[in-house]
């Protein structure tokens, strides 16, 4: 009989993606809202990054599609291009002081806006790379400078 080891919660690391059954819904609803802009935007989950030597696996990254050009040949493993947007999604065990660390990171080497999701609230947390944060939690969430426009309900479904 094979055992599976069990995570206990002080082996759990901070930077580890945490997958639950709410965290993957939102993560597959955001993709799916994000589709809809295919023609200029390129979305991609769980891309590894390598950002002058900065590494980070997102929940997502949004490019525009410009600055993400398909080659079906030669695949990589790492992307070194920095994304126009980040999305976090909060996991169950996660800590949020972490978290929003980590999106600092990513606005320091140039991303332009990192979004985290709290599946448990039904919010969205906006952080730009200029002018103030906000929170949302009912309404349309959109970035001007991508074109882009989602329904936060419709994240949460």
């Amino acid at each position: 009989m094979n055992t599976i080891p069990v995570l206990q919660l002080a082996d759990i690391e901070e930077d580890r993606p945490m997958p639950s059954v709410n965290h993957s819904i939102v993560s597959q609803n955001l993709g799916g809202l994000l589709y809809a802009y295919r023609d200029k935007l390129s979305t991609h989950q769980q891309l590894s990054l390598n950002l002058d030597g900065w590494q980070s696996i997102p929940d997502l990254c949004i490019y525009r599609r410009a600055d993400m050009p398909r080659d079906w040949i030669n695949d990589q493993n790492e992307c070194t291009r920095c994304p126009s947007l980040i999305i976090e999604v909060l996991s169950p065990y996660q800590n949020m002081l972490p978290l929003i660390d980590k999106c600092r990171d990513y606005l320091k080497h140039g991303v332009q806006a990192c979004w985290v999701v709290l599946p448990l609230a039904h919010t969205i947390m906006v952080l730009p790379a200029k002018g103030p944060s906000r929170s949302m939690s009912e309404g349309c969430l959109s970035d001007d400078s991508l074109g882009i426009e989602i329904d936060i309900a419709d994240v949460f479904l």
